[in-house]
């Protein structure tokens, strides 16, 4: 299975990234897993084109055989055991490359949403994007943990 992550920016925070490495060296562990981080070079100053923008800059980097999952607020909220299943279920498909991608500041464009796979929510709440893929990748690994019948889920 083939993991990637897409992010528009990148993180800077130290302590961040420090996590991030943490959980991407364990995931490397069950998957190839590849962090992408985009910063396109945005010529706009409306949120409307600035998404339209980065939604190019992250469809570019889409194959049409990529599963692909949208992180959104607005998405399906699925427990961890539930993701884990969803995915599970899409492998036995012979789903083999998933994508996930964490937007910019302003949320996705239309485009984005139409092309997902799946949008999927984190939560009710609204995270900044560094938190927000920190989150996701712990989400993978627990994801992989439960599939595997790992103890680092606790039920």
């Amino acid at each position: 299975m083939k993991i990637k992550i897409i992010t528009i920016n990148k993180t800077k925070e130290p302590y961040i990234l420090s996590w991030e490495s943490e959980y991407l060296r364990r995931i490397k562990g069950h998957s190839n897993i590849e962090l992408i981080e985009l910063s396109p070079k945005i010529k706009a100053t409306e949120p409307d084109e600035i998404k339209k923008q980065e939604a190019t800059a992250l469809l570019d980097r889409i194959a049409p055989s990529d599963f692909f999952v949208a992180m959104d607020e607005r998405g399906k909220n699925l427990s961890s055991v539930d993701l884990a299943s969803y995915v599970s279920d899409k492998m036995t498909q012979g789903r083999s490359s998933f994508i996930f991608a964490v937007g910019g500041a302003f949320g996705f464009h239309e485009s984005v949403r139409k092309r997902a796979d799946l949008t999927l929510s984190l939560s009710n709440m609204t995270f900044p994007h560094q938190m927000a893929r920190l989150i996701l990748i712990e989400q993978i690994y627990r994801m992989f943990s439960i599939i595997k019948g790992e103890p680092y889920h606790k039920s």
